[in-house]
Protein backbone atom coordinates (compact mmCIF):
# COMPACT_ATOMS: atom_id res chain seq x y z
CA UNK A 1 0.00 0.00 0.00
CA UNK A 2 2.83 2.70 0.71
CA UNK A 3 3.27 4.78 -1.95
CA UNK A 4 7.02 5.00 -1.47
CA UNK A 5 8.17 1.65 -1.45
CA UNK A 6 9.20 -0.79 0.94
CA UNK A 7 12.34 0.70 1.60
CA UNK A 8 11.14 4.05 3.19
CA UNK A 9 10.60 4.83 6.99
CA UNK A 10 6.44 5.08 8.16
CA UNK A 11 6.99 7.54 11.14
CA UNK A 12 4.02 7.06 13.43
CA UNK A 13 3.35 10.69 15.78
CA UNK A 14 1.68 9.16 19.24
CA UNK A 15 0.53 11.18 22.39
CA UNK A 16 3.23 10.79 24.79
CA UNK A 17 5.12 8.10 26.65
CA UNK A 18 3.20 5.89 28.59
CA UNK A 19 4.52 6.00 32.45
CA UNK A 20 3.57 2.94 34.16
CA UNK A 21 3.68 1.07 31.18
CA UNK A 22 6.21 -0.81 28.62
CA UNK A 23 3.85 0.74 26.00
CA UNK A 24 4.25 -3.04 24.46
CA UNK A 25 0.68 -2.74 22.98
CA UNK A 26 1.06 0.43 21.45
CA UNK A 27 4.35 -0.68 19.94
CA UNK A 28 2.86 -4.14 18.51
CA UNK A 29 0.37 -1.87 16.97
CA UNK A 30 2.81 0.58 15.19
CA UNK A 31 4.30 -2.52 14.29
CA UNK A 32 1.12 -4.08 12.50
CA UNK A 33 0.18 -0.78 10.68
CA UNK A 34 4.60 -1.01 9.31
CA UNK A 35 3.47 -4.11 8.21
CA UNK A 36 -0.02 -4.00 6.97
CA UNK A 37 1.65 -0.37 4.76
CA UNK A 38 4.32 -2.58 3.86
CA UNK A 39 7.36 -0.15 5.07
CA UNK A 40 10.50 -2.07 6.08
CA UNK A 41 10.82 0.73 9.16
CA UNK A 42 9.06 2.48 11.50
CA UNK A 43 9.66 4.83 14.42
CA UNK A 44 7.24 6.36 17.23
CA UNK A 45 7.40 10.19 17.93
CA UNK A 46 5.36 11.78 20.44
CA UNK A 47 3.59 15.10 20.05
CA UNK A 48 4.38 15.55 23.72
CA UNK A 49 7.26 14.68 25.72
CA UNK A 50 6.63 13.92 29.13
CA UNK A 51 5.25 10.51 30.16
CA UNK A 52 2.18 10.33 31.92
CA UNK A 53 -0.42 7.03 32.85
CA UNK A 54 -3.20 8.30 30.48
CA UNK A 55 -3.14 10.68 27.28
CA UNK A 56 -5.44 12.73 29.86
CA UNK A 57 -2.70 13.56 31.59
CA UNK A 58 -1.43 15.58 29.12
CA UNK A 59 -4.28 18.53 30.29
CA UNK A 60 -2.09 18.81 34.25
CA UNK A 61 1.26 18.16 32.08
CA UNK A 62 0.95 20.14 29.53
CA UNK A 63 -0.40 23.24 30.65
CA UNK A 64 3.20 24.69 30.08
CA UNK A 65 4.95 24.83 26.84
CA UNK A 66 8.38 23.00 27.64
CA UNK A 67 7.28 19.48 27.06
CA UNK A 68 5.52 20.57 23.66
CA UNK A 69 8.92 22.31 22.78
CA UNK A 70 11.05 19.59 23.76
CA UNK A 71 9.16 17.04 21.65
CA UNK A 72 9.76 19.17 18.71
CA UNK A 73 12.97 18.07 18.75
CA UNK A 74 12.91 14.70 18.26
CA UNK A 75 9.77 15.37 15.65
CA UNK A 76 11.89 17.21 13.28
CA UNK A 77 14.52 14.76 13.19
CA UNK A 78 12.08 11.85 12.34
CA UNK A 79 10.30 14.25 9.99
CA UNK A 80 13.61 14.23 8.22
CA UNK A 81 14.07 10.46 8.06
CA UNK A 82 10.80 9.61 6.87
CA UNK A 83 8.90 8.64 4.02
CA UNK A 84 4.94 8.89 5.39
CA UNK A 85 3.72 9.82 8.12
CA UNK A 86 0.79 7.72 10.12
CA UNK A 87 -0.97 10.04 12.37
CA UNK A 88 -1.81 8.61 15.92
CA UNK A 89 -1.74 10.87 18.86
CA UNK A 90 -5.38 10.29 19.51
CA UNK A 91 -9.09 12.05 18.75
CA UNK A 92 -9.40 14.27 22.40
CA UNK A 93 -7.77 17.21 23.13
CA UNK A 94 -6.56 18.31 26.74
CA UNK A 95 -8.50 20.47 28.85
CA UNK A 96 -7.47 23.68 30.42
CA UNK A 97 -4.56 25.75 29.11
CA UNK A 98 -2.77 22.54 27.77
CA UNK A 99 -5.64 23.02 25.09
CA UNK A 100 -3.68 25.68 23.45
CA UNK A 101 -0.57 24.04 23.30
CA UNK A 102 -2.11 21.05 21.87
CA UNK A 103 -3.82 22.58 19.22
CA UNK A 104 -0.91 24.89 18.72
CA UNK A 105 1.95 21.81 18.70
CA UNK A 106 -0.39 20.14 15.78
CA UNK A 107 -1.00 23.16 13.65
CA UNK A 108 3.29 22.95 13.60
CA UNK A 109 3.28 19.46 13.06
CA UNK A 110 1.13 19.87 9.88
CA UNK A 111 3.01 22.42 8.83
CA UNK A 112 6.14 20.37 8.97
CA UNK A 113 4.43 17.74 7.28
CA UNK A 114 3.45 20.14 4.36
CA UNK A 115 6.94 21.01 3.79
CA UNK A 116 8.36 17.88 3.78
CA UNK A 117 5.64 17.07 1.62
CA UNK A 118 5.25 13.58 3.13
CA UNK A 119 1.69 11.70 2.23
CA UNK A 120 0.19 11.16 5.52
CA UNK A 121 -2.38 8.26 6.60
CA UNK A 122 -4.88 8.08 9.60
CA UNK A 123 -7.30 4.86 10.62
CA UNK A 124 -10.78 5.67 9.96
CA UNK A 125 -10.37 9.05 8.97
CA UNK A 126 -9.06 10.45 12.34
CA UNK A 127 -5.48 10.66 14.05
CA UNK A 128 -6.38 7.28 16.13
CA UNK A 129 -4.45 6.18 19.06
CA UNK A 130 -3.25 2.64 18.37
CA UNK A 131 -4.84 1.56 21.67
CA UNK A 132 -8.36 2.35 19.81
CA UNK A 133 -7.56 0.96 16.36
CA UNK A 134 -9.29 -2.63 17.67
CA UNK A 135 -12.51 -1.09 18.62
CA UNK A 136 -12.87 1.46 15.99
CA UNK A 137 -12.06 -1.56 13.03
CA UNK A 138 -14.56 -4.08 14.97
CA UNK A 139 -17.43 -1.25 15.10
CA UNK A 140 -16.07 -0.54 11.73
CA UNK A 141 -15.65 -3.66 9.74
CA UNK A 142 -17.22 -6.49 12.08
CA UNK A 143 -16.63 -9.37 9.61
CA UNK A 144 -13.01 -9.01 9.14
CA UNK A 145 -9.94 -9.55 11.02
CA UNK A 146 -8.20 -7.31 12.90
CA UNK A 147 -5.15 -7.10 10.25
CA UNK A 148 -7.63 -6.75 7.30
CA UNK A 149 -9.61 -4.11 9.07
CA UNK A 150 -7.06 -2.32 10.26
CA UNK A 151 -5.52 -2.51 6.07
CA UNK A 152 -9.21 -1.36 5.43
CA UNK A 153 -9.59 1.51 8.25
CA UNK A 154 -5.68 2.86 7.30
CA UNK A 155 -6.11 5.74 4.11
CA UNK A 156 -4.15 8.32 2.95
CA UNK A 157 -5.10 12.12 4.20
CA UNK A 158 -6.39 13.73 0.62
CA UNK A 159 -5.90 17.94 0.70
CA UNK A 160 -9.60 18.68 1.10
CA UNK A 161 -9.49 16.32 4.55
CA UNK A 162 -9.76 18.85 7.04
CA UNK A 163 -6.74 18.82 9.47
CA UNK A 164 -7.03 17.22 13.09
CA UNK A 165 -7.04 19.84 16.02
CA UNK A 166 -7.38 23.42 13.92
CA UNK A 167 -7.50 26.00 16.54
Amino acid sequence: MSQTGSTSLLLVIGSNPPSQTSGARTLARVEMAREVLGFERVRLANLFALPSYRSGGLSELGATPEGWLEARVEMERALGEAGEVLLAYGVGEPTGPARAHFREQVSWLNEQIEQHDLPTWWVGGAPRHPSRWQRYTWRAYPNASFTEALGTALSLMSPSDPLPARP
